[in-house]
């Protein structure tokens, strides 16, 4: 696929934000296993999940300013919640990325877990996810949670200390054995990409 220039890349992404607070999602379908590959060529099925653990989800695209924004609040948060028992994937919604471009924004804004591609969707759709950042929590009984990380972008353009901490909530409620009070507080942020046809 040809890349298009940065600036245009930039332009598309930053006018996609202006539709995307609050982004509506379909009704998931997180039953079907998705298996994308991480940085290193390796498969993952990050909504397949073991007994006994959880996996976060939290998608992004590199050009997306706010999903860059929360690096430093993902990074604390996996080190809070992490372990065997909790799983993190950064998932990389943009088709046109590739695993060198992947692998230098994960180095340069520190991304903890494992970083996948979804260049097709495919883990987007199966969990109704609209746009970056947003969240997913699993267990091995399905989704448990699916929305903002925490409130700190009330709406596009506007940016406060954050009070509720949404993510990390569904976490603990998750690990406790239940899954966070609905309705879940959506996120706001940069539409997704159109995604790559997928082979035939």
């Amino acid at each position: 696929m040809t890349r298009r220039p940065g600036w245009v890349r930039s332009a598309a992404v930053l006018l996609g934000c202006l539709g995307a607070a609050g982004c509506a999602a379909p009704a998931p379908d997180a039953s079907a296993p998705v298996t994308v590959a991480d940085l290193d060529g390796q498969p993952q099925q990050p909504l397949v999940v073991p007994p006994g653990a959880l996996h976060v989800l939290v998608f992004l695209s590199q050009e997306c300013p706010i999903a860059n924004s929360y690096a430093p609040v993902l990074q604390q948060l996996a080190r809070e919640h992490g372990g065997p028992a909790v799983r993190w994937f950064l998932v990389h919604v943009d088709p046109d990325l590739d695993v060198a471009a992947a692998r230098t924004h994960a180095a340069a804004y520190e991304l903890p877990g494992t970083v996948v591609l979804d260049p097709h969707h495919q883990l987007a759709m199966a969990l109704g996810i609209t746009c970056t950042p947003e969240a997913a929590v699993l267990s091995p009984a399905g989704l448990c949670y699916r929305g903002r990380i925490d409130d700190q972008w009330p709406a596009l353009g506007s940016r406060r200390p954050a009070t509720a901490l949404d993510l990390r909530a569904a976490i603990d409620r998750t690990r406790a054995g239940g899954e966070a009070p609905r309705p879940w507080p959506p996120a706001v942020g940069c539409r997704l990409p159109e995604p790559a046809p997928l082979p035939r």
